[in-house]
């Protein structure tokens, strides 16, 4: 492999593509190439590979589909993404590897995964198993749609998150508003928020400078990964998908509400 002083060469477009959303990696660009250092936090391929295995299971699943749907914000998209969708033990099995595999990339080190009512609480579950088979203990916590009146009230679910280290679990940021409530009610119960996991991020732009994600990040103070993100989506696509149309619609959504 070609070097640049301390820094290895990547050729491949698509991994000069992920990595320009992955500040994880210390990248130069020189004539075109990728350099990236030897030190990084993360393996490039491994992590490509983590997310197409991802993709292809989710799509699988129904999780990821293809066709004409209208978002929370009225956008119409020609991709939808829905973990709610996940209704089988490989499924979730799969799920719950690929968000403990993002937390232990990412170093959160959580004491408490926190998942939102309703959706997110076969997450945690799921994904507080997979550490567990890393050897990584964590409890789990989520809320009540209403605060219990009886026993021992409350609107939490779960292990104390008082004075502990919480990651929240969700599939995908849109305008955020689930995921504010969420951070204050972690924060309500004494928890120490120190990061947010999602099944995929669209990448897309919540104003004119910042994508939903990115905005989610200046608000709350913490750092928002994701399994796999819209790249991800295109290069599954791209290996997976004979429809050349459904591709091209994609890339187009993408170069028309993304940030690329």
């Amino acid at each position: 492999m070609f070097k640049l002083g301390s820094y290895q060469a990547i050729y491949c477009v698509s991994e000069v593509n992920n990595l320009a959303t992955q500040r994880d990696y210390v990248v130069l660009i020189w004539c075109g190439v990728a350099f990236v250092h030897p030190q990084v936090k993360l393996d490039i391929r491994l992590k490509m590979a983590n997310a197409q295995r991802f993709l292809r299971l989710m799509n699988e699943e129904g999780v990821l589909q293809f066709g004409d749907f209208t978002l929370k914000s009225g956008k119409k998209s020609p991709y939808f993404f829905n973990l709610g969708n996940v209704a089988s033990g490989r499924g979730l099995s799969e799920l719950g590897r690929a968000f403990a595999q993002c937390i232990l990339d990412h170093e959160l080190r959580p004491e408490i995964l926190y998942g939102p009512a309703y959706k997110g609480i076969p997450f945690v579950v799921t994904t507080a198993i997979a550490l567990a088979a890393e050897g990584v203990e964590v409890g789990i916590a989520f809320n009540r749609k209403e605060a219990k009146r009886y026993g021992e009230g409350g609107w939490l679910v779960g292990e104390s998150m008082d004075e502990k280290r919480v990651v929240l679990i969700d599939d995908v940021v849109v305008d955020g508003g689930t995921k504010l409530e969420s951070a204050e009610l972690i924060r309500n119960e004494g928890g120490i928020l120190c990061g947010m996991v999602l099944g995929i991020d669209r990448l897309e732009y919540i104003n004119e400078r910042q994508t939903a994600t990115e905005a989610m990040t200046e608000k709350l103070h913490v750092n928002v990964r994701a399994v796999a993100d819209l790249h991800d989506v295109l290069e599954f696509l791209a290996t997976n998908d004979s429809d050349a149309e459904r591709l091209r619609a994609v890339r187009n959504y993408a170069a028309d509400h993304c940030k690329m």
